[in-house]
């Protein structure tokens, strides 16, 4: 699922200071460079680029977490204003630490959002949500 959909939806990478963030249609995978504290000054340019690529779109966010780094969970309430074409947020975790951070974190993400083991999984998941939310 996940190689053919990347395969044909794919729009551009950009490599960002915090981090490196693949863009493609409806759905963004991002993946947060180790050990990176995340805060709003740091994520504006991706903001930016989000909204000039999604602004008139619905998009899923596919967090990637591969490495560790740090966030204030409460973040979300001023991305949600800032990038409301953000439909839903999933995060790829490879460990129960990481699961236990991202469930945290699910409490402040106020759109449909998920936890999944691969990127299939959250690929598929995003799909599937993006295809219900335009039927409705």
């Amino acid at each position: 699922m996940s190689t053919e959909f990347l395969e044909k939806t794919y729009l551009t990478t950009h490599d960002l200071a915090i981090g490196t963030f693949s863009f493609y249609e409806h759905v963004v995978v991002g993946q947060v460079r180790e050990g990176m504290q995340i805060c709003m000054d740091n994520i504006l340019p991706l903001l930016a680029l989000s909204w000039e690529a999604y602004r008139n779109t619905s998009v899923v966010y596919i967090s990637d977490r591969k490495y560790s780094y740090s966030l204030d969970p409460t973040m979300y309430y001023e991305v949600k204003k800032l990038a409301p074409h953000i439909t839903g947020y999933a995060w790829v975790v490879y460990n129960e630490i990481n699961r236990k951070i991202a469930e945290l974190e699910a409490r402040f993400v106020h759109c449909p959002n998920a936890i999944y083991p691969t990127i299939d999984n959250a690929l598929q998941w995003a799909v599937n949500l993006l295809q219900n939310e335009g039927e409705n």
